[in-house]
């Protein structure tokens, strides 16, 4: 009787422990980030350009609805960011093309950017070509920034596991 006392009550306090902790191991089933495993951490400071971020995304459609994404901030405060037809630049340089079809051929419209990023916006984008990202729902409200992600390794890869099966 006592070892199931100590097992429950253990079990009770690791899960209450990683409920409350504001660090954790995340697993990701992303595929916009090369990187599987993370270290989850409540942001302690604001994010920086080359900061991985866990996001709300600021708009909600069929892409995000009840969705978090795990980003990469490319551009942030007192940067420059502006499209040029499809391109992204941020502050002259070179982030990427946006398209005009998502995977299924459905339209997406990018977002268009001529601006400086004020305090407390970022813009994020996924490193896969087709990640739905700020090229297409704009800057990210620091507000929306829920943890500051830092990867830790690319394998084991479990999606294999956790992925829902396509009737």
């Amino acid at each position: 009787m006592r070892f199931w006392l100590g097992a429950v009550f253990l079990l009770v306090v690791s899960v209450l422990a990683y409920r409350v902790s504001p660090v954790r191991i995340a697993y990701s089933m992303d595929y916009s980030l090369p990187y599987k495993w993370w270290l989850e951490v409540e942001p302690f400071r604001d994010p920086k350009a080359g900061d991985y971020v866990l996001i709300k995304p600021p708009v909600e459609n069929e892409y995000t609805k009840g969705k978090l994404l795990v980003k990469k901030v490319v551009c942030s405060e007192g940067d420059y960011i502006r499209t040029e037809g499809l391109d992204f630049y941020c502050n002259g340089n070179y982030l990427g093309r946006a398209r005009t079809a998502d995977s299924k051929g459905r339209p997406v419209k990018p977002v268009e950017l001529n601006q400086y990023i004020g305090r407390g916006y970022y813009f994020v984008m996924g490193e896969h070509e087709r990640s739905y990202d700020s090229r297409y729902f704009g800057l990210v409200p620091r507000e929306n920034v829920l943890k500051l992600e830092y990867p830790l390794s690319t394998f084991p890869d479990l999606d294999f596991i956790f992925a829902r099966r396509e009737k």
